[in-house]
């Protein structure tokens, strides 16, 4: 009786042990909001930059390639990409950080930051996003998940 009862203990916790790595796994991505393919819509701003506004428009139709291995924007792919992510105030941040003043632009407040190591990309909205490039704000849309 006694050995059945620690062998019935044993499969419990190793099934337990199972399911919670099954769980684990299927948990959401924090950063699944940012995946996707992305296209460059319009330039929001900027601040300092060494990019003419004639070279920014060049930007608009673009592609950026967000996922969780790397993010790919501009002929350059930066390779497991940490997004770490942060929340400022959103005029602060920008005139701390950018000296852009934003007030304009349709970025939440607080606005998370959200660092890719080669670029900054911002939350605006449910399939919208600001990627900072080379000093200037573009606007992109999901095209794909």
């Amino acid at each position: 009786m006694k050995t059945s009862l620690v062998t019935l203990i044993r499969r419990l916790l190793t099934l337990a042990f199972f399911l919670s790595i099954a769980g684990s796994a299927n948990a959401k991505d924090i950063n699944d909001d940012i995946y996707g393919l992305w296209k460059i819509k319009s330039i929001m701003g900027g601040g300092i930059s060494n990019l003419s506004e004639q070279k920014a428009r060049l930007y608009i139709g673009k592609i950026a390639i967000i996922n969780a291995d790397k993010f790919v924007f501009n002929g350059r792919t930066c390779l497991h990409p940490p997004y770490s992510r942060s929340v400022d105030d959103v005029d602060k941040y920008f005139d701390r950080e950018w000296r852009a003043d934003v007030t304009d632009t349709p970025l939440p407040n607080p606005v998370t930051i959200i660092d890719a190591k080669c670029n900054f990309l911002y939350p605006i909205r449910k399939n919208h996003i600001m990627i900072a490039e080379n000093g200037v704000f573009f606007e992109a849309v999901r095209i794909k998940k």
